[in-house]
Order: structure tokens, then C-alpha cells, then sequence
């Protein structure tokens, strides 16, 4: 997923507010793998645990992230964790 793509996504889904915190709070790089240790297990809801990790580094964006995340809230987590800088690719 682009970049854009996930600006698009996000804003689609989860509106401005969302895209606004998610683009302007500060990031620091961080890979999947570093990432997913920020994470919690949530009994098998991959997208709960992707949402510990935004919780923990981007508390604010977490606030955002509206109570009702749509009919496809995975495709937009997968989105936001883009915009928040983290790197899917497999290179160590």
C-alpha cells in the first residue's frame, strides 16, 4: 500500500480527524517486527493487537480512531500503521 493510498484510506473510513492526528503527530521509524512487540495479544483479533501497539507508541491517534471503525476495520489499521511510519518490509 502507497502512501497515498493510505491517506485515502483512512480518510474514507475514518475521516479527516483521524487522517489529521495520524499525519501530524511525531513519528519515529520503527519496522513490523519492533512494532508488534508494542503490541498485546487480544485472544485471535489481529486487528485488536495492531491496535494495542497505536495505543502504546500514539496514544493520541488511538484517542481518534472513532468507536464505529467501519465494515473493513483491518484494511484501515493496516492504513494508519503506514502513515504512522511503519516499514512491512522484510529487510532486517
Amino acid at each position: 500500500m502507497t502512501f497515498y493510498e493510505a491517506i485515502q484510506q483512512v480518510k474514507e473510513n475514518w475521516g479527516d480527524d483521524v487522517l489529521a492526528v495520524a499525519c501530524l503527530v511525531t513519528k519515529t521509524p520503527i519496522t513490523f517486527k519492533e512494532f508488534l512487540t508494542h503490541c498485546t495479544a487480544c485472544g485471535g483479533n489481529l486487528g485488536g493487537m495492531l491496535l494495542t501497539g497505536v495505543n502504546e507508541l500514539y496514544p493520541e491517534v488511538w484517542k481518534a480512531i472513532p468507536d464505529n471503525m467501519g465494515w473493513n476495520p483491518f484494511a484501515t489499521i493496516c492504513a494508519l500503521l503506514v502513515l504512522l511510519g511503519v516499514d512491512f518490509s522484510e529487510e532486517e
